[in-house]
């Protein structure tokens, strides 16, 4: 799946879908690059480049990624809320405002990250009152060129993990 130039508010929008994707590249949306609710997807590869918004939105769900290559998202380039779970295998992310978040009663899991040229790698926090807050664990980072490694309320927890 191909996608370049989309000015809607999600470029791609799973709602309610259970399946796996085996190669998605999205360029140039102009809000949200994928966002996914209410869904169990199986990525295998994802590519995305200039979102002005979030590359990857996630909610009340159970997502997979093996290979996710994001660059130059507005926001987030991983934004994972509202109880969702969400299993990275490999992640690079280059040149985006923030790296992944987690909030909301999400749990994030991530093997092997790279990640260069953002304000925060790992965000975990509560944001909307009637959930707590996220948990990032990660096995292998390598964070450059960033402002903050790890930005955590007390709700929340970012944890390396042995594989």
């Amino acid at each position: 799946l191909d996608i370049t130039s989309v000015a809607c508010e999600d470029a791609v929008n799973f709602i309610r879908t259970k399946g796996s994707i085996n190669h998605i590249n999205i360029k140039h949306a102009l809000y949200d690059a994928l966002d996914a609710d209410f869904s169990e997807l199986y990525f295998n590869n994802i590519q995305i480049e200039n979102s002005k918004n979030d590359c990857l939105d996630f909610s009340y769900g159970n997502y997979e990624i093996v290979n996710a290559k994001l660059n130059n998202c507005g926001d987030k380039s991983i934004s994972v809320g509202e109880k969702s779970v969400l299993k990275v295998k490999n992640l690079n992310i280059y040149d985006s405002n923030f790296g992944v978040a987690s909030k909301d009663n999400s749990k994030v899991y991530i093997k092997k990250s790279i990640i260069e040229n953002v304000n925060s790698c790992f965000s975990a926090y509560n944001k909307k009152q009637e959930f707590w807050g996220g948990l990032i664990e990660y096995n292998d980072i390598n964070c450059k060129n960033y402002k903050r490694l790890f930005n955590i309320d007390t709700l929340s927890k970012i944890a390396k993990v042995d594989s």
